[in-house]
């Protein structure tokens, strides 16, 4: 509607200062209420009347207590005590038909605006993010103390993730360098310990390319190792939830004390 149109029907008498303000205070999806210094409900919007299963007030203007009803009471003492004193309200989290919401009341020229605005998904995604995280936690401490190497990569080939004992074997010898140059940078080798791993010899590879790769014997020997290790080697695809390739994980175990060239 525009300015010119709200105009003309001000002028007609068409709407009235109280329609704007139920406009406004339906735009809001949280539940707002409009009281009078006499704890009278002069308004409310449709968030309101559905939390405290009450219409929202025409003519008649309940008082907050039957308009909340009994089982609402501390609701209700709190935003009374608050009008009383007339003191500005900073707010506070309460709970509310099982949800919670975080309650605000401002001091208006000529009435009290009371705003409950829902957090319960707020918390929910908070309480979850902090289960993650110590899920997150927990799984890496799992990892970083396995005696074996764990290397997550991406679609490209970049190192997404390593463990602590990968570090110790490859450490920054792999990066910035493209993984067709990885067996020359970091040292790996075919079975015989000299021959390069080139082609279907590299597991990440093939893994990227959707093969599963199981206990393929390497040798890795570079100036972080400091001696030949025989290695079990193993890969295979990381999917998303449609099956499509998003990159791929690689785990290494040392075999050099079962090997006869130890």
């Amino acid at each position: 509607m525009s300015a010119q149109v709200i105009e003309k029907e001000f002028d007609a008498g068409v709407l009235t200062q109280g329609a704007l303000v139920k406009d406004v205070l339906e735009s809001n999806s949280s539940p707002v209420m409009v009281l009078d210094d006499d704890l009278r409900v002069l308004l409310s919007n449709t968030a309101s009347a559905r939390l405290f299963h009450s219409p929202s007030p025409e003519r008649h203007l309940p008082a907050l207590a039957d308009y909340c009803g009994p089982a609402r009471s501390y609701f209700v003492e709190l935003v009374s005590a608050t009008i009383r004193r007339g003191e500005p309200f900073a707010g506070r989290d309460i709970s509310i038909e099982d949800e919670v919401f975080h309650l605000a009341l401002h001091r208006g020229e000529s009435a009290w605006i009371v705003t409950l605005r829902p957090i319960t998904l707020e918390l929910s995604r908070d309480y979850k993010l902090r289960r993650l995280e110590q899920h997150r936690d927990v799984l890496l401490r799992a990892i970083n103390g396995i005696e074996g190497s764990i290397v997550l990569v991406d679609l490209s080939g970049a190192i997404r993730f390593m463990n602590e004992y990968t570090k110790r074997h490859i450490g920054d010898l792999l990066k910035g360098v493209p993984m067709s140059d990885w067996p020359k940078a970091a040292g790996f080798y075919r079975e015989d310990g000299v021959t390069p791993l080139e082609g279907a010899y590299r597991i990440i590879p093939r893994a990227l390319a959707g093969y599963t790769i199981a206990s393929q014997a390497i040798v890795v020997r570079n100036e972080l190792t400091g001696r030949r290790l025989d290695v079990s080697a193993s890969a295979a695809p990381v999917r998303d939830g449609k099956g499509g390739i998003v990159g791929a994980i690689a785990w290494f175990r040392d075999v050099t004390k079962d090997s006869p060239a130890a």
